[in-house]
């Protein structure tokens, strides 16, 4: 089966590794439960393969689509040119009698034989069609490049090139290295994971390669192409330390651009444009390659290298006329939006606020959502909130811990740990963000396999705003630190890491010359628990009341005495 699929793919008017039976194995090892795999096989009279469609079909939803399209740049029907039509109308009617009211076939190549043969009326008469353009690839064509006298190849922002590897081979020599074998690849992928994570966690994006089985799949799908010596993960090294990677493929004369990444501490020295360029003059020596072919997405640092472009559609069957109809006004008004950028950014607005609201009657049900949206409404005309601030008091109990400063690269094993962790994926994204402002410092918990049990921050106390009030608090003293947003993932509650976070932390500040404060609202019990346990005692609290747009602060001391800090209120926004 192998060997007959391939030798299809390798017959196809434009081969591509995407349509390899290598790929379809790979999706089906680590996807298989929720694109249910259904091979459409065809043969000629000699009893040999002439067709092959992937698809996932969803017999109970009615649906197919590519059984690739979610990890492909390119999707399409394999077969002979001369096959491409007979194929394409035995399985759309295989489909019809199966009952299948909508498939979806996502990057389609356009100038691919399939487009025409879903265009012939005996699909029409079975399905109303639509196609629109979904990506625009670029691509390099390698014979079409200047050179230099030299032979080598005339590429953009030479000059940026050149400081910038002047820049990495300070301490060591700048080479290129490409893994692929199994062995070498075994090696280098969880790094090239672990930095892709880290790297859209830094742009404020969850990577798809925080999810297990998008891991699983690039695993599965290196150990395949190994064999064939198909994959290239290709990494700008500095001596032994990696710059940049490519999870790349070299196939039939094409070199890929497929999942690209790099260190986020070399941003300002653009190592991901330099590891481009670097790719494309190794690919430019190479007889065998023709083109280097950077894929789906329209990033601006493509287009500097393309001097060629292929367009990829999005094509939609539906059975019923009125999806059909429905889903050609929806593209419509979303392509009239998109050329009014103000009302493009409404629109996402209100189109995120229903999802949320969406999510929110899925999982807690209309009465529990209908309660929520009234005590918001109730909160905007009256509330009145309680913080209790606490100061750490050394108490002689040691509580033992791996306490280590947070970087991007436990951000990223945090993201791949909790993948189904809507909340602490958000709390990661925003820890993100506070990680590249660089104003505070902070730490995480872990245990001695390097997983993430509890992150907590530090910031000065002075000015320190307090989003539960709305307000800013001065410190007693100069040597005042506040431990604030800490959080424990949802599967790591109950077992006392909040407490044992805090604690050290409020250790380590004391070693500092520095006296460790921390706040909770008085509603939040186990909050208080924890607090009270890690050693902090209770100074005092700030109420504030809130009425028509007006608020007001008063203070409750404790019977403790303590340096009473000023409440100043602020104006400033709480989502900043």
């Amino acid at each position: 089966m192998r060997q007959q699929w391939n030798e299809l793919v390798l017959r196809m008017d434009q081969p591509q590794v995407f349509y390899t039976y290598e790929w379809a194995l790979a999706v089906c090892r680590a996807y298989r439960e929720v694109l249910p795999p259904n091979i459409f096989l065809a043969y000629d009279s000699t009893d040999k393969l002439c067709g092959v469609a992937a698809l996932a079909v969803a017999n109970r939803s009615r649906r197919a689509s590519f059984l690739c399209s979610t990890t492909a740049d390119y999707c399409d029907f394999i077969s002979d040119p001369q096959d491409r039509r007979a194929l394409v109308h035995a399985v759309i009617a295989e489909l019809h009698g199966m009952r299948i009211r909508d498939i979806n076939f996502a990057n389609l190549p356009a100038d691919s034989v399939t487009v025409a043969a879903l265009e012939d009326m005996q699909v029409s008469q079975k399905y109303h069609r639509f196609s629109r353009t979904g990506y625009i690839c670029t691509q390099v064509d390698l014979k079409s490049l200047e050179r230099y006298p030299d032979g080598t190849v005339v590429l953009p922002r030479r000059k940026m090139v050149r400081r910038s590897l002047n820049v990495f081979s300070r301490e060591n020599p700048v080479w290129l290295d490409h893994s692929a074998s199994s062995e070498a690849l075994d090696v280098v992928l969880p790094k090239f994971m672990q930095a892709h994570v880290a790297r859209f966690l830094y742009t404020g994006r969850i990577s798809n390669i925080a999810r297990n089985e998008r891991r699983v799949f690039l695993t599965e799908l290196a150990n395949l192409l190994a064999e064939q010596g198909w994959i290239a993960l290709s990494r700008l090294m500095s001596g032994d330390r990696p710059l940049a990677w490519n999870y790349g493929f070299h196939f039939h004369g094409s070199w890929f651009w497929y999942q690209p990444t790099f260190d986020n501490d070399l941003e300002k020295h653009s190592p991901g444009f330099c590891l481009l360029a670097k790719l494309i003059e190794h690919a430019a020596t190479d007889p065998s390659t023709q083109v280097v072919d950077l894929g789906l997405g329209s990033e601006e640092y493509k287009d500097q290298f393309a001097n060629s472009t292929r367009e990829i559609l999005y094509t939609t069957l539906r059975r019923s006329l009125v999806k059909h109809w429905r889903e050609i006004a929806r593209y419509r008004a979303a392509e009239w939006i998109q050329r009014r950028p103000a009302l493009e950014d409404k629109a996402r607005g209100l189109v995120g606020a229903a999802r949320r609201l969406g999510d929110r009657f899925q999982t807690q049900g209309l009465l529990s959502t209908i309660r929520s949206l009234g005590s918001r409404v109730w909160d905007l005309v009256w509330s009145r909130s309680e913080v209790a601030l606490y100061q750490w008091s050394a108490p002689q109990e040691s509580y033992p811990a791996e306490l280590q400063s947070l970087h991007w690269d436990q951000l990223a094993t945090a993201a791949m740990q909790y993948s189904d962790d809507p909340a602490t994926l958000d709390y990661l994204l925003r820890s993100a963000a506070r990680l590249r402002r660089g104003k505070e410092k902070g730490y995480a918990l872990v245990d001695k396999s390097g997983s993430v049990l509890h992150i907590a921050w530090v910031g000065d106390f002075q000015d320190f705003f307090l989003a539960e009030l709305n307000s800013s608090i001065e410190a007693p003293n100069a040597n005042c630190s506040m431990i604030f947003d800490c959080w424990t993932p949802v599967a790591m509650r109950g077992q006392g890491y909040y407490a044992r976070t805090i604690a050290e932390i409020a250790r380590g500040l004391q070693e500092h010359g520095k006296q460790a404060w921390i706040f909770s609202a008085t509603t939040n019990v186990a909050s208080t628990r924890g607090v009270e346990e890690a050693g902090f005692r209770r100074m005092y609290s700030l109420v504030r009341t809130r009425l028509l747009g007006r608020q007001w602060i008063r203070r409750q001391n404790s019977d403790l005495e303590f340096s009473e800090p000023q409440v100043r209120i602020s104006s400033q926004d709480p989502a900043a």
